[in-house]
């Protein structure tokens, strides 16, 4: 049995712009006989989480995500997937304390998740750029890309 831990995040569905449902398609498994190489993501929830680090990592701006209609996104996750995932939680309150200075934040469950919505939007490119550009299979690209991050010094 799957333990279930406190998720702020619960009634909250993760929507991200139609232009990017088709790298969640592509590049997370769907099937049990999907090939790592092509799609390297288990889920959905692990695509959409790298980009929320990669743009906080790259300080990127979020996106604005309140200029979306319904029409616009199309829901990949619920929120109630955070409840296995309790570290993913903690790091979505240390990000949103980082980028607002303001500790009171994680009494505001929309207000964070608005942030870390953005956020992947604003990474979603440069993750999915990451998976594309090299000359091996996604994955090798992504783990190259990933690690060049890592290694480049932050200046901030």
């Amino acid at each position: 049995m799957m333990d279930r831990y406190f998720n702020p995040f619960q009634a909250i569905d993760i929507n991200v712009p139609v232009q990017f449902h088709e790298a969640f398609t592509r590049y997370c498994q769907r099937s049990a006989g999907a090939s790592i190489d092509h799609s390297p993501f288990p889920r959905m929830i692990d695509l959409w989480f790298l980009s929320v680090c990669v743009a906080a990592r790259l300080d990127l701006e979020p996106a604005d995500i309140s200029k979306y209609n319904t029409r616009d996104t199309r829901k990949i996750i619920d929120g109630s997937i955070f409840s296995s995932d309790p570290w993913r939680v903690h790091t979505l309150m240390l990000i949103a304390i980082g980028r607002t200075g303001d500790v009171q934040i994680v009494a505001k469950p929309g207000k964070m998740m608005a942030l870390a919505s953005g956020l992947a939007v604003a990474g979603l490119p440069k993750v999915i750029e990451m998976l594309k550009e090299g000359d091996a299979e996604p994955i090798w690209n992504l783990s190259d890309a990933i690690d060049e991050i890592l290694r480049t010094r932050r200046t901030a």
